[in-house]
């Protein structure tokens, strides 16, 4: 196995944890998965919205991990850059988009 297929596997081993980590966000409304100030802030009333925002943020990280480790086990290119650069800025926009709508 070469380092590149190494790493490639690591960051999709990483990926498939962020992925999970926002499903559990998302559907099972896991709040305490984030810090507590959130699930201290955030009313019971917009839990489930919350929630399903903060989620899909995890989620989009872990889709541009996903994508990156698929580029470099392909190509050692810098799209694997771009790829993660997407999915960490749409990510983190929606995580920023939640906290600062529902955190009161």
């Amino acid at each position: 196995m070469t380092e590149t297929m190494g790493a490639a596997i690591g960051i999709g081993v990483f990926a498939l944890v962020f992925i999970y980590l926002g499903f559990l966000m998302w559907k099972k409304e896991k709040i305490t998965l984030l810090h507590s100030y959130h699930y201290d802030k955030v009313s019971p009333s917009d839990k489930k919205a919350f929630c399903k925002i903060s989620g899909w943020g995890v989620i989009f990280i872990g889709i541009g991990l996903w994508v990156t480790a698929i580029i470099i086990g392909i190509t050692d290119s810098a799209l694997s850059f771009i790829a993660f650069a997407l999915g960490f800025v749409v990510g983190l926009a929606s995580l920023i988009y939640a906290g600062a709508k529902y955190n009161h």
